[in-house]
């Protein structure tokens, strides 16, 4: 009996044990508005074989939540691949613009953990711009914002893979 007792508080602190709060910085339509401008959109979705999602993580060296991309072709030229990378205690969700090029053309940040968002400067998100697929390490390449090294060294390693994927992966599109 006196088990009981033990397990219901146990339970309670449990549920009320604070979780990091996510700060929805701006909607999908207004981050794909700001990085292609009155384009018409075409979804798709890119899912990597068992052996191209191994080889995406060996190869690359970048962490990968899972195999399945998605995105949008954009009218007149160039892809947007939606995003998830983990940060410090949340999941950041963002958007990349790729060129006709190859080259990364921005990123937009949608949801970040509340009190890490501020990190996401035009300013730093532009270092991600024109860079293009290959072996170039994150770390060296982005400034990582002191403070929030996790967040900013995985959102630079989640645009390493997105042009990673568009770069081997796309055929098709």
């Amino acid at each position: 009996m006196n088990h009981r007792f033990l397990l219901v508080p146990a339970a309670i602190v449990m549920a009320a044990a604070p979780a990091a709060a996510s700060e929805s910085l701006q909607t999908l339509e207004e981050a794909q508005q700001r990085l292609f401008p009155g384009a018409t959109l075409t979804p798709f979705e890119l899912r990597l074989s068992s052996e191209q999602f191994a080889q995406l993580k060996a190869e690359y060296q970048v962490p990968a939540l899972r195999p399945l991309f998605r995105g949008w072709s954009v009218g007149g030229g160039g892809w947007l691949y939606l995003d998830q990378v983990y940060g410090l205690n949340d999941i950041v969700t963002y958007l990349v613009a790729v060129g006709v090029d190859g080259k990364s053309r921005g990123v937009e940040v949608l949801t970040c953990a509340d009190g890490y968002c501020d990190i996401y400067t035009p300013e730093w998100r532009g270092k991600l711009s024109g860079l293009e697929h290959g072996r170039w390490d994150p770390q060296r390449t982005v400034t990582i914002v002191s403070g929030a090294t996790l967040s900013s060294v995985h959102v630079a390693e989640g645009v390493k893979k997105i042009l990673a994927v568009h770069a081997r992966f796309r055929a098709g599109y």
